[in-house]
């Protein structure tokens, strides 16, 4: 009977699939929903979501390949496709995706993203400028505090980082995060 669905009741239940993580339902209804409507960068990104969501990073990158290039100037797609790259590792790669994302939309989880990346090759004064940028867009993003925090602690700035630490835990208690903030209180503490 899926042949009588519309594509956007398909794409419905394949959100709902996705969101109670039943994966291989959530793919069977967007690929049913790109049959009703192929070319629409929306239901690839959904594909692409889905696959990732699966740990096959190979598809999702080529579903999110297929949305960029039928919706260049959607900032969403470039921000995935950098995030798959980044999950692979590939952060000098990912790095001119993202600048091209900050281009279409200058919105704090790009900058953190972009953070991000120069975090994860040790480029913590540049990853820094990224998260400051985010907090001044807006003050209580946690992501942002939590990267930030990290990056100082890296840096050994550990009174910088308490307040950011403090600020990330308020929102979500992370076992890690919490060893960390003590540790930067255990070395201040003796300054």
């Amino acid at each position: 009977m899926a042949f009588l669905k519309s594509a956007n009741r398909h794409i419905k239940e394949g959100l709902l699939h996705l969101k109670e993580w039943e994966l291989e339902k959530a793919l069977t209804s967007f690929q049913h929903a790109d049959k009703k409507r192929p070319y629409d960068a929306d239901i690839m990104n959904y594909i692409s979501q889905t696959h990732a969501a699966m740990d096959d990073l190979e598809k999702a990158t080529e579903y999110i390949l297929k949305a960029i290039t039928i919706a260049p100037q959607a900032p969403s797609h470039k921000q995935l496709y950098a995030t798959y790259l980044m999950r692979q590792g590939k952060n000098h790669e990912a790095i001119p995706i993202i600048d091209e994302t900050l281009e279409l939309d200058k919105v704090d989880i790009i900058y953190i993203l972009r953070g991000q990346a120069d975090y994860n090759m040790g480029n913590m004064e540049s990853a820094i400028k990224y998260f400051d940028i985010a907090l001044n867009m807006t003050p209580d993003n946690p992501l942002a505090h939590h990267m930030k925090g990290l990056a100082l602690y890296k840096i050994k700035r550990y009174k910088d980082a308490i307040p950011h630490l403090e600020k990330a835990l308020e929102v979500s208690e992370v076992e890690s995060l919490r060893s960390i903030l003590n540790d930067c209180k255990a070395k201040t503490s003796s300054e």
